[in-house]
């Protein structure tokens, strides 16, 4: 929607002009708007609905405007078959200071699970610099129940200042020139032992070497009370997997017998086990192409009972090796060098 400045009153557009939205959307650090927005899951299983919201903060009536791909990377069909790297496109038109909310099963009804990424292109349909997009996904369980939200992952453009595709690929490359960086390192400051109605869960992204490749991650895994343990999982593309299956550590019964935990923690409630994670990715390998420590995203879901809560982990370090996403075996085979 393009706002009519004559209906706008003199305090509003003051107001506009203060907080900056004409201008540079990354002036400050932290969270910032992107060109290239990933979002860590849509759910369009039975009774889940999956709420997503990409918006274009830019308010520059004249350059403000610009279209978005939404690529879905599904896991599973519709009829529940594993289509792994399966992927669905679809363009909208985000003038500027829009937004645009959309139910993912009717934006994309034919992958049942996966993940989407949403970039800012041209009417030539190549990627473009437009550092104003932001975003949320949110999941409502049993039609009238909010689940939980999650910030997309955010993506500065940069490329040669219009276009970002600087070496002619067609693939987004996340390596510092096309667009922004991956962590070298996800660091997720609590879980709760598992078992009973505790029953949380990891969503994994694979962001080096495309649909061909089979990620591998590793983990450490500490207790309340310093102590570590590690342990492994393998995906493709992107999954979502109960921790507890990925590792018996995880395990309230583990936690409490068989580590020395501090059995005063948690604080006002030392009944129930605690602890934290680090994840990296070690190695990604097609049929004929292995890429040592992958890009790799992973975002916990944290489960009691009917009721969830997740957010985007810290970060540390950087990897320029991420991609999306090239459809061989071999992966992306070119790399750009940053001008």
């Amino acid at each position: 929607m393009i706002i009519n400045r004559s209906l706008v009153s003199t305090a509003v557009l003051g107001c506009i002009a203060a907080f900056g939205l004409v201008g540079d959307a990354n002036a400050l650090d932290g969270r910032n708007a992107g060109s290239l927005l990933v979002y860590p899951e849509f759910d369009n299983r039975s009774a889940i609905v999956t709420l997503l919201t990409v918006t274009n903060v830019n308010l520059d009536e004249d350059e403000g405007t610009t279209d978005v791909e939404f690529r879905y990377i599904g896991k599973y069909g519709t009829n529940g078959a594993v289509l792994p790297c399966a992927e669905s496109n679809y363009t909208e038109t985000l003038t500027a200071g829009d937004t645009l909310t959309l139910i993912t099963n009717f934006h994309n009804p034919d992958h049942e699970q996966g993940y989407v990424y949403v970039y800012a292109k041209n009417a030539d349909d190549e990627p473009t610099v437009h550092n104003w997009l932001t975003g949320n996904v949110m999941t409502i369980n049993g039609l009238n129940r909010f689940e939980y939200s999650i910030n997309p992952i955010s993506y500065t453009g940069y490329g040669d200042g219009v276009l970002t595709d600087l070496d002619g690929d067609e693939h987004l490359d996340m390596n510092g020139c096309e667009y922004g960086t991956n962590p070298d390192e996800i660091l997720i400051p609590r879980f709760l032992g598992q078992g009973g109605q505790y029953q949380s869960e990891l969503i994994f992204i694979g962001m080096s070497g495309g649909t061909a490749f089979t990620t591998t991650v590793d983990f450490l895994i500490y207790n309340d009370n310093e102590e570590v343990f590690s342990s492994e999982y393998s995906f493709q593309c992107w999954d979502r997997v109960r921790i507890s299956s990925i590792s018996g550590i995880f395990n309230t019964s583990f936690l409490r017998d068989w580590t020395n935990h501090d059995p005063a923690e948690i604080v006002g409630s030392p009944g129930y086990e605690s602890g934290w994670m680090r994840i990296h990715g070690h190695v990604a390998n097609s049929l004929n192409k292995s890429i040592p420590n992958p890009s790799v995203w992973a975002v916990l879901v944290e489960k009691v009972g009917d009721k969830g809560a997740a957010d985007l982990p810290f970060e540390r370090g950087e990897r320029t090796n991420g991609e999306l996403l090239p459809r061989t075996n071999a992966g992306d085979e070119i790399d750009v060098v940053c001008p």
